[in-house]
């Protein structure tokens, strides 16, 4: 067994390198702005740099969720180093897998559990991104590894004689304990710290945490009820111990009590509300990145409350403006959370700053690590049902609290948004089943008993997650984000690049509006122009095309006029004064056009028309005097 595990954790280090070989030096890949990577390197830079409880940052307590900046300023900042930590991290996870399934299940799911695991492609994808959800997998492994030891202190042979298979149905169960224990405090304080360091890094697991402590205290084995309190009160205590330091140091710089972090009524709002469609949607007045978020968040909660807020006041105002949705639309809001359901059960792909599918197109390693949601749900659900017939008691009851684990998650993702990266824990819980699933259905077939059970469940749970959802897999805004960076870089070819990938995108106007804009910002106007007209040309034009253009035209108008080509210059500010109709100063250089032609009743009317669009204007009164005088 020692041989399979070292063999298995070698397979899944190389295949991490694979992929982080392939991806790790991404243009697109790389934290920047204000976008989830960038905001955590800016804080772990100034962690790195002495300012340890981001005083910097102002009076306010985490707006983020806080383990990853610390754990990135432990890295130096360099991100190269963080990734191959994360990629360590990620094969210990794969290795605490492995060691979880042979724990709950035997020796037989350990290695299919470790290799259906290494083998999914999505958590290798995230753990090569500097983003939070890097750190997912290890944490939950690590949680759900020390909670199966907690609630398995007796040895259970997996093995038992023929004639005790004969008498329980030919169904294998679990042999009588080799050695009575006891629930040990110790671990079960330490899977709660792992809980909370989980947490810490996943906010919304905190529901998972008590989801865990109320099994405990509620069912857990033939304990004397006191006993039962006291196993959960070291659980949650461990939880705890992990959570304080930050509760503390958000008191201690806020003055204000947050036990993490503050964003969670902004998020259930954007989860949950008009407009609500079960993924991430952007909210009026904030910018959609976690940066504008939270600059935005407080000015919109007290200019909608009329009065200053605290840090939990403001998050509590975006809850109560989703909870009044759900009072008013009760049945809208039971549809919307099942559609939730469905989505973080779902193989299709939710995308949140990055596009899973279009990387593993790009990706040969992740070609190859195809294992994904749609495999490892059915074979869970399987899985579960085998060794729920195949135990007993105590067993039976520690399987029970162990799985409370996945339930309790996909209803945390699901009370507020689904993102594909959010799902990363619920896919580690998955596979120590699916491992049961491939190790205990021969045996099951053997039986002829539990078979039928097994196969309805993964049956129903394939179809769940492998019936199209229709989410749209983000993989076109992935060819619009590498134009963008073609055009920074100032490459060759990206006009055409864009026509190539333009078409495939599900909003035309607003992919050209923002190659107009890139273009126009690396100062390439004669690009933008073209750029920002393919956008007002589109079916569904943005206003704010027509304004951006009009000013690009404005400025080459008069570029052409100084350089000597008056009509070219003409045509543009004609147009720039028909493109944008509230613009005084464009009306005031084809004013002035017109004037140089000889057109000076024209003149006249534009000036006019640029001084009532913009009393005060200066110029345009002087220009109108001047027009007076030269009669």
């Amino acid at each position: 067994m020692t041989r399979r595990l070292l063999l298995l954790a070698a397979g899944a280090i190389a295949a991490k390198a694979a992929v982080l070989a392939q991806l790790g030096g991404h243009p697109l890949l790389q934290p920047y702005g204000d976008l989830d990577g960038g905001v955590y390197a800016r804080l772990a830079w100034r962690i790195a740099n002495g300012d340890l409880l981001l005083r910097g940052e102002g009076p306010v307590p985490f707006f983020v969720s806080p383990l990853y900046e610390y754990f990135l300023a432990a890295t130096g900042v360099s991100f190269p180093v963080a990734r191959v930590v994360q990629m360590m991290l990620g094969a210990a996870a794969v290795v605490l897998v492995f060691l979880t399934a042979r724990r709950l299940f035997g020796d037989r799911a350990a290695l299919p559990a470790g290799v259906l695991f290494a083998l999914t492609g999505v958590v290798t994808f995230h753990e090569a991104l500097i983003l939070q959800a890097a750190l997912d997998p290890f944490l939950t492994a690590l949680f759900l590894y020390l909670l199966s030891v907690g609630l398995t202190p007796r040895r259970f042979s997996s093995n038992v004689t023929g004639g005790e298979a004969a008498a329980s149905g030919g169904v294998r169960r679990a042999a009588p304990p080799l050695a009575a224990a006891p629930i040990s405090s110790r671990v079960m304080i330490a899977a709660g710290f792992a809980g909370g360091l989980l947490s810490l890094n996943r906010p919304n697991a905190l529901l998972c945490v008590a989801a865990i402590a109320a099994a405990l205290a509620l069912f857990m084995f033939k304990e004397k009820s006191l006993r039962r309190v006291w196993i959960a009160a070291a659980f949650v205590g461990g939880a705890a111990v992990a959570i304080a330091p930050v509760t503390l140091r958000n008191f201690v710089v806020s003055r204000e009590f947050v036990l993490i972090s503050s964003h969670g009524g902004l998020n259930f709002l954007v989860g949950n509300g008009p407009g609500a469609n079960g993924v991430y949607r952007a909210l009026p007045g904030i910018t959609p990145d976690i940066g504008g978020q939270a600059r935005d968040a407080k000015r919109v909660a007290e200019a909608a409350e009329g009065r200053s807020l605290s840090t939990p006041e403001v998050s509590a105002h975006f809850a109560r403006e989703a909870l009044r949705w759900i009072r008013a639309n009760p049945g809208s809001a039971a549809s919307l959370f099942l559609r939730k359901i469905r989505f973080t059960l779902s193989g299709d792909e939710a995308p949140l700053n990055f596009s899973f599918p279009w990387y593993r197109e790009h990706s040969t390693a992740l070609k190859i690590l195809a294992v994904g949601p749609g495999l490892l749900l059915p074979l869970a659900g399987a899985g579960f049902v085998l060794a729920i017939l195949a135990s007993a008691g105590e067993a039976r009851r520690a399987l029970l609290v162990w799985t409370a684990f996945i339930p309790a998650y996909v209803l945390a993702v699901a009370a507020f948004f689904v993102a594909t990266r959010y799902r990363l824990p619920l896919l580690v819980a998955l596979a120590p089943l699916a491992g049961a699933a491939v190790a205990k259905l021969p045996e099951a077939w053997r039986a002829k008993r539990g078979v039928g059970a097994s196969v309805a469940a993964a049956a129903v749970l394939a179809a769940v997650s492998l019936w199209p959802t229709g989410l749209w897999d983000g993989a076109a805004d992935e060819d619009m984000h590498l134009v963008l960076w073609e055009i920074e870089k100032n490459a060759a070819g990206a006009m055409r690049h864009a026509g190539a990938a333009a078409p495939g995108h599900p909003d035309p106007a607003l992919f050209w509006l923002r190659v107009g804009r890139s273009f126009a910002a690396a100062g390439k106007s004669d690009e933008a122009i073209a750029a920002l007209g393919r956008s007002l040309a589109s079916a569904a034009p943005r206003a704010e095309a027509a304004a951006t253009l009009s000013s690009l035209l404005e400025r080459r108008g008069l570029s052409r006029i100084e350089s000597g080509d008056a009509a070219g210059g003409r045509a543009d500010l004609e147009e720039a004064v028909r493109l944008d109709g509230a613009s005084a100063e464009a009306r005031l250089n084809l004013a002035v056009a017109c004037a140089m032609a000889g057109e000076t009743d024209r003149a006249r009317a534009l000036a006019k028309e640029a001084l009532a669009l913009q009393p005060g204007y200066d110029k345009a009164r002087a220009f109108l005097e001047a027009l007076g005088r030269s009669k």
